[in-house]
């Protein structure tokens, strides 16, 4: 998927109306009609979101991209693109079921229904794209339609009811512990990811409950619904260390937060030591626990300056990757004076990268009517450098990295003149 910082930037920039496009008088569409019912009872489902989403006519092979990677103005263009590109209309069902959409751009759709506790859309495009399905050409089970202006199709959809987990999270004293996140991903040893022209599905819609992810409550309990069957982990997200600034109505995103902390049930940092749970058709499994054990975590620390003259580089992100698991990482960025903490790593042998390293300054800018993010000027750039690291049984410190000055300057990114553009 892509890496945080150029999604939370994508999200931003399209929800600002000052960078969005003036609207423009529609064509005349088609409609789309037809009804939503629950397999299990035969009934129908009552004010299910339904969503016609237009058949993309390319598919985008997520990147595996460093999650703290400079935001690459190539794949913020390919994924605005990928967002925004298609058509989509979304509606409801009536109390008997029944749902009408109209003005429906001319075009080609698969129409999706979700219903809190059924297999949700994101699941059905995964399990489509690994059976090896051509997702621009049908998708097992979901309806696809074409749609011309000024006529009306019908498009009847039939939901399955879902797999569901439930359960706690809790501290290693047995405390709960609140407000994590908890997924389930496939036990396999690949995820399938969903490209990005189908991002918009992985989740039901804002309000619709039920879905492949849960936060916390206060009693450390949480329920993930509408599970397609399957072998699956559950993973908890915990966030550390998060800063949020706006000043005079530019949000500065340069060091929001470090990388989160990821445990598997019932108690793994590592996703090879989780326990797979596996899941029937409309199975209710509860009473699964992840135990957060940190006892016993330590920190790397240590400070990354210019090879010349020896000052902290004030942009850098340090990254600290096991050496028997590629998929276990922890990171962090340096500070304005180029120290860094890497926090909560487990014993390990590691090697320390340190990437995206400059000498950097504010772009100065004129105000915008709505919430900006600020813009950074690169002085100049440096090579990446790369040292191991041993974690046993205490912290580690002085951990220092001086890195000679790279060829060519990093061109400075733009994210309002790449969206005009």
């Amino acid at each position: 998927m892509l890496p945080f910082r150029t999604r939370a930037l994508i999200l931003v920039l399209l929800a600002s109306p000052s960078l969005a496009q003036q609207p423009t008088p529609a064509p005349s569409g088609g409609t789309v009609t037809g009804h939503v019912t629950c397999s299990d009872t035969q009934r129908p489902a009552r004010f299910a979101h339904v969503m016609l989403f237009g058949v993309p006519t390319e598919i985008t092979t997520p990147p595996n991209a460093d999650p703290n990677a400079k935001p690459d103005p190539a794949q913020i263009k390919a994924a605005i693109k990928a967002y925004t590109g298609g058509n989509m209309v979304q509606t409801q069902s009536d109390i008997d079921g029944s749902f009408e959409a109209t003005n429906v751009p001319p075009g080609d759709y698969y129409v999706f229904a979700s219903v809190p506790g059924y297999v949700q859309a994101g699941s059905i495009v995964q399990t489509a794209l690994a059976a090896g399905a051509d997702l621009r050409k049908s998708i097992p089970d979901i309806p696809m339609v074409h749609v011309t202006a000024d006529r009306s199709v019908r498009a009847d959809i039939l939901v399955n009811r879902g797999a569901a987990i439930s359960g706690k999270v809790v501290w290693d004293d047995g405390s709960p512990a609140t407000q994590v996140t908890v997924t389930v991903v496939s036990a396999k040893t690949k995820e399938i990811v969903i490209p990005p022209q189908f991002s918009m599905l992985a989740h039901p819609p804002m309000g619709n409950g039920g879905g492949e992810f849960s936060i916390t409550d206060d009693l450390g309990h949480f329920r993930i619904s509408g599970l397609a069957p399957g072998d699956y982990l559950i993973k908890a997200m915990l966030q550390t260390r998060m800063q949020f600034m706006m000043r005079n109505g530019v949000m500065n995103m340069g060091s929001m937060m470090d990388s989160p902390i990821f445990v598997f049930a019932p108690a793994a940092f590592h996703q090879a030591d989780a326990k797979p749970v596996t899941l029937h058709t409309a199975e209710d499994r509860g009473d699964e626990e992840v135990t957060i054990k940190l006892a016993g975590l330590h920190s790397v620390s240590g400070h990354i300056a210019s090879a010349e003259d020896h000052h902290g580089l004030n942009t850098a992100s340090v990254m600290l990757t096991d050496t028997q698991d590629k998929d276990f990482s922890r990171s962090a960025n340096v500070d304005t004076h180029g120290n860094f903490t890497v926090t909560f790593v487990p014993p390990g042998t590691y090697d320390l990268l340190v990437s995206n390293a400059a000498d950097t300054e504010p772009l100065t800018k004129k105000p915008t009517p709505f919430m900006a993010v600020e813009s950074i000027h690169t002085l100049r750039s440096y090579q990446n450098g790369k040292q191991s690291v041993i974690v046993t049984d205490s912290d580690i410190t002085g951990q220092n990295i001086e890195l000679a000055p790279a060829k060519t300057t990093q061109k400075d990114i733009d994210i309002e003149e790449l969206m005009k553009n």
